[in-house]
């Protein structure tokens, strides 16, 4: 019985040294902007990754999420500056609303969303490839202005004059940080 223990706890110790050294492995072997991913007023930036036995589907898998970090990122951006210019307007915040006219202009912006990094790394059989993406923050603003001025949108937001004026200063201070 004694053997068994000693056997079980030698091969679960191989187990637990062998996994965490190729952690170890992946974790040296990450893209700086893996871990430091830029963050700056000009743009906004969205890391993916993705593990798969095919090269073609598992880039396509990272840049696809690293897109969608991005399309999130404008998301609540827009998201609160609608309802930031509501409440400073003093006007009824419509949630779904709000959300519809937020996904409307994620939807419209997100061909301005780039990959501009790339790095696959090989393991066995199995390929892990991390994609960085970019775009432009002056496309989401030109996007969310164009938006907001289409008659549809401004009624269901419900925009009048002083809200207008709010939602333009609003716009124009979007930048690419990110928000806690």
């Amino acid at each position: 019985m004694r053997h068994i223990h000693l056997a079980a706890s030698l091969v679960l110790t191989l187990m637990v040294v062998g996994c965490s050294s190729n952690l170890a492995q992946r974790a040296k072997a990450l893209p700086d902007w893996y871990l430091n991913t830029p963050d700056e007023e000009t743009a906004l930036y969205g890391i993916g990754e993705f593990e798969g036995e095919d090269l073609g589907l598992t880039r396509q898998g990272a840049e696809a999420a690293a897109r969608d970090e991005v399309a999130r990122q404008m998301n609540l951006k827009i998201n609160n500056m609608i309802t930031t210019s509501k409440q400073m307007a003093g006007g009824e915040i419509d949630a779904a609303v709000v959300r519809a006219a937020s996904n409307q202009i994620v939807s419209l912006s997100a061909s301005h969303i780039k990959i501009i990094e790339r790095e696959v790394i090989t393991s066995k059989k199995v390929y892990i490839v991390y994609a960085l993406a970019k775009m432009p923050i002056e496309s989401l603003r030109d996007q969310a202005k164009r938006t907001l001025e289409q008659e549809e949108i401004k009624r269901q937001l419900d925009v009048d004059a002083e809200l207008q004026q709010i939602l333009s200063s609003q716009v124009d201070q979007l930048n690419g940080l990110r928000e806690e």
